[in-house]
């Protein structure tokens, strides 16, 4: 047994074999391959924009929560200063009547707040569990998220 003889033909049908094998690889194989790595690369580019435009629209549903919020502390301290004042020229009667409705008027106005930030939380969370679920089917290339998963998304997006 010649294990380590060396054969020039075959030496030389080997080398064309390799060549003409690399060529093929070379010419049809990694042009597709570098697109496909190329079309990945711009698909997860666009997800993290995405993402970043969530992250920034959150942020500015979070600043208009806060200013609303804000706006009926402020109205709701104006209205008790003014019930304050009119209190002082009226009887004692009409200063309690008058304080019952201001506080009705700002747990109101609190409720409104929260509600109206809560619908947004859970529209926002429910948009961003959809997106990271429809994001999760683009990279995989195929439907793996049922609604179990969908619904654990959900979920971990409401814990955060």
């Amino acid at each position: 047994m010649d294990l380590f003889k060396l054969e020039p033909g075959l030496a030389i049908w080997t080398w064309i074999t390799f060549g003409i094998l690399f060529f093929i690889l070379w010419k049809f194989v990694l042009p597709v391959l570098l697109k496909n790595l190329q079309d990945r690369e711009e698909y997860i580019s666009s997800a993290v924009d995405k993402t970043d435009e969530l992250d920034r629209k959150l942020k500015n549903l979070q600043a208009e929560r806060d200013a609303i919020l804000n706006q009926a502390n402020r109205e709701a301290d104006e209205i008790l200063h003014r019930i304050r004042q009119e209190g002082e020229l009226l009887k004692n009667e009409l200063v309690l009547k008058a304080r019952k409705e201001a506080e009705k008027l700002l747990e109101q106005a609190r409720k409104d707040a929260a509600a109206e930030r809560e619908a947004a939380l859970k529209a926002l969370e429910k948009e961003l569990a959809e997106f990271i679920c429809d994001a999760a089917e683009q990279v995989v290339g195929m439907s793996v998220v049922g609604e179990k998963e969908r619904a654990w998304t959900e979920e971990t997006v409401k814990s955060l």
